[in-house]
């Protein structure tokens, strides 16, 4: 395959890793995201004394992964080695952050945040993008990828692509609500890792990874089908109904909090997958990934992403 130009939508895992791959066999890879910060649904916020993450924060065992493709594999073993990631029993997790296991994906890879793609064009093989700041650009490519859920996937294409709208009918996603607080409390005589009941998780950061937290620091997941009555509404309603359940659960009292914040993962969890490791349509030179395509795994992404990129060097 000659070098092209090649566009990926989506910087999650799957993303960065067909990125990686190609990039690396010398293609020219640029990578677009709509968020802030790279990774997708593994993140990390960081605020003044406080550190949370509030999106996936651990991966199945790889080297029991069978449909695993070998250059992930070495990449995962690769970050076990240099102290990245760490066993706990039957899975791994980072050591320092969330933040930190992105980045080393990310490594040396061209990635623009904050730009939305809201258009596409696949006669003329462009991309209109939203950027930081309202500027819009149309972007060229010779290949493009989509590694995002499959609702933003099929409006984005918007039926330029014969009865890819049929095909996503069988996909399922599961939505879920977090949210984030930070009290002025010293968190040292707490020991506990995580307090729950019937409708949330709450996990404790301060007693995970090694990040330095000055204050007692709470990320507050929903639980089914508590989240189901929670995510359709907006950020700052979830933020108050999630701060109520987490008084509930902990088993002492909390001041008002320092910092708090409320998010909703619309596509958060896979229920349905498609059933393929990914899509390619070579006359309309898109590819498409993601964990939703065969799984709901951090691994299921990475094997999605490597897979397609490996399709792509095979043309």
């Amino acid at each position: 395959m000659t070098e092209k130009k090649i566009v990926i939508i989506g910087a999650g895992v799957s993303g960065l890793l067909c990125g990686k791959r190609l990039a690396e066999a010398g293609h020219s890879v640029l990578i677009l995201d709509k968020g802030r910060n790279k990774g997708g649904r593994l993140s990390t916020r960081r605020t003044d004394g406080a550190v949370f993450h509030h999106g996936a924060s651990s991966l199945p065992d790889f080297y029991s992964h069978k449909e695993l493709p070998e250059f992930g594999l070495e990449i995962f073993k690769r970050a076990e080695k240099e102290k990245i990631i760490q066993r706990k029993g039957n899975l791994f997790e980072p050591i320092n952050s969330v933040a930190d296991f992105v980045n080393y994906f990310g490594t040396n890879l061209n990635i623009r945040e904050s730009c939305e793609a809201i258009s596409l064009n696949l006669q003329n093989k462009t991309i209109g993008v939203q950027c930081r700041g309202g500027v819009h650009e149309n972007t060229p490519y010779d290949l493009l990828i989509l590694s995002i859920p499959p609702n933003q996937a099929k409006t984005l294409i918007n039926k330029q692509i014969n009865k890819f709208d049929i095909l996503l009918e069988g996909v399922q996603m599961r939505s879920s609500a977090t949210a984030l607080f930070s009290f002025d409390i010293n968190p040292e005589p707490i020991k506990d890792k995580h307090f729950s009941n019937e409708k949330v998780d709450i996990q404790v950061e301060n007693n995970r990874f090694k990040c330095k937290q000055q204050l007692f620091c709470l990320t507050v997941h929903t639980k089914e089908p508590f989240a189901k009555k929670v995510v359709n509404n907006d950020k700052n309603k979830i933020k108050e109904i999630l701060l109520a359940e987490l008084s509930v659960a902990i088993p002492f009292s909390l001041p008002k909090p320092t910092y708090e914040a409320g998010h909703r993962w619309l596509y958060g969890f896979t229920e349905r997958a498609l059933g393929k490791s990914y899509l390619f349509y070579n006359e309309e030179n898109v590819g498409i990934c993601g964990d939703w395509c065969s799984g709901s795994t951090i691994l299921d992404a990475a094997s999605s992403g490597i897979k397609l990129a490996e399709r792509i060097l095979s043309l």
